[in-house]
């Protein structure tokens, strides 16, 4: 899998590459990385501790961008009200 960031956003290379009126399905390494993106090394989720749980994001490197985990608490159960209070703004 290739992948690049645009604007902070983490970008999945498309199946097909558009340029200089051909367009190439399945592009080859070497024209994903003239296009700007990187191969993506994904990583095995450590084992959390309980009460905590990994969350994923990426790390871009010089020649490829890194799944990183990061070490968060789980998040507490809600009930009904308290999500609707959540998703809404507040009880009507």
């Amino acid at each position: 899998m290739y992948a690049k960031f645009e604007n902070g956003r983490f970008i999945v290379a498309p199946n097909k590459l558009s340029g200089d009126g051909v367009t190439v399905f399945n592009p080859p390494a070497e024209m994903y990385r003239m296009a700007g993106y990187k191969p993506v090394q994904f990583t095995t989720s450590p084992d959390a501790p309980e009460g905590y749980t990994y969350e994923s994001s990426w790390e871009e490197q010089e020649d490829q961008i890194v799944q990183t985990w990061a070490l968060v608490p789980e998040p507490e159960d809600i009930d009904d009200a308290e999500a609707f209070d959540i998703i809404f703004g507040g009880a009507q």
